[in-house]
């Protein structure tokens, strides 16, 4: 059977079209990206066992629509129900997720965050996070070269969220381990085996954030960390309870720190490969959120980035869409589609981003969109006033790859050279 056919009005396509574990894929998706998007918008993916939705409209289009759920146990395939007695720390969270609880709930849980994300408490948490930040430069130093990714991208992601959360320095790696294990253990790529013991790998954030939450509570004053400020959150009599806190927790993990990797490796690529725009960018700082956003949409990070599971039979995109079938949404197809930017695989950090879904859309927008920002652009700025005539090392940074990660085209080398020994000489 050829790579694409349409058997009884529906189009299907196999990892002849698009196979986004193929290294070839991973080091150049732009082909395969331009195609499903420009010939195979909606199609079933044979493989893979999932519909695969790419262009730009109707990726919006699905996350607008409640009829698409985020939710995991829609899913055909989901494992079954377990009882109150068998559910865990981790199951119970999932009871109370963003992603879990009906429309009503889930608007309820982000009316009571709204506090927590406060003028004040966010530049609390920038303070934090700009410590952070400048403690990691500082540990780089002023060498000749270093590799981004071991220094900056693998470094302060989750370490970021910790302290946004309030962990202490001292308990980063209880976090870390349970930011990595809760990003994993709601993937339906992976095996049941996989996502249970990525599941089991939780309970220990589990348990530490609980003592976490209990300890606010019985504070007389709160702190001024997140987590304190989802505690005292509330309207009238309505409070956030532990699981809900929990919950927004994962929330924040599954948004900004796993993927906030490819954010601090993909944002110097897109720079230090196009001189021109590093240089416009420190001559016109105001540019600094467009430029973030922009290296994310021309990088298209993401091998298989969001999923929806359909809670009916659904014509969708001129096909039908039957009850608990999975849907990949090809972000990182629809952030290059032709149809939606003029030249998409340009980098122009000037481009009129209006209307981009860099950061999702509808109801579950990014929670972790102003996280992922701070993180980014903090870095971004130390990066210019440390490193300002910067350049990949050998022309690419000796890129490297990890091809089997489970979500992301995963950049784990980028070798950056200074040229600040340069700058001094010259200066001199």
């Amino acid at each position: 059977m050829s790579a694409a056919a349409k058997l009884d009005d529906r189009l299907e396509i196999d990892l002849g079209i698009f196979n986004p574990m193929a290294p070839e894929f991973i080091r150049d998706p732009g082909e395969t990206w331009r195609r499903l998007v420009l010939e195979y918008p909606v199609a079933f993916h044979r493989d893979m066992g999932m519909w695969v939705v790419s262009s730009h409209e109707l990726c919006l289009k699905m996350m607008m629509d409640l009829r698409f759920s985020p939710n995991f146990r829609h899913w055909e395939y989901a494992p079954p129900e377990k009882t109150e007695a068998e559910k865990d720390d981790y199951d119970i969270t999932m009871d109370h997720s963003l992603f879990t609880v009906s429309p009503q709930q889930h608007l309820r849980l982000r009316k009571l965050t709204m506090p927590a994300f406060a003028r004040h408490v966010m530049s609390k948490i920038n303070e934090r996070i700009r410590g952070l930040i400048v403690d990691c430069f500082e540990a780089i130093g002023a060498p000749d070269e270093f590799d981004a990714y071991a220094t900056i991208a693998a470094n302060l992601p989750a370490r970021a969220i910790a302290r946004m959360v309030g962990v202490p320095p001292e308990d980063e790696i209880i976090f870390i381990k349970f930011s990595n294990s809760v990003v994993k253990a709601t993937r339906i790529n992976l095996s049941p085996e996989e996502r249970a013991e990525a599941q089991h790998d939780s309970l220990e954030g589990y348990a530490y954030l609980r003592r976490a939450i209990a300890e606010r509570r019985a504070r007389p004053f709160p702190s001024d960390d997140f987590l304190a400020a989802l505690v005292t959150a509330g309207e009238a009599d309505d409070r956030l309870g532990d699981w809900d806190i929990l919950a927004v927790v994962m929330a924040l993990i599954a948004a900004g720190a796993d993927t906030a990797v490819d954010l601090h490796t993909y944002v110097l690529q897109g720079l230090l490969s196009h001189p021109e725009q590093y240089r416009l960018l420190q001559e016109r700082p105001a540019l600094q959120e467009n430029a973030i956003i922009e290296a994310l949409r021309q990088g298209s990070p993401g091998k298989l980035p969001i999923f929806r599971f359909a809670t009916d039979d659904i014509e969708f995109g001129g096909q039908t869409i039957r009850k608990g079938q999975a849907i990949l949404v090809n972000l990182a197809a629809a952030w290059r589609d032709p149809q939606k930017w003029q030249d998409p695989d340009k980098l122009d950090i000037t481009r009129n981003l209006e209307g981009h879904i860099v950061f999702g859309a509808g109801p579950h927008f990014c929670i972790g969109t102003y996280l992922v920002r701070a993180q980014g652009g903090i870095m971004l700025e130390e990066f210019i006033r440390r490193f300002p005539h910067a350049e990949l090392a050998r022309g690419d940074g000796d890129l490297a790859y990890d091809y089997e990660h489970h979500n992301a085209r995963r950049i784990v080398r980028l070798n950056v050279r200074t040229n600040v020994g340069a700058a001094i000489r010259h200066a001199a």
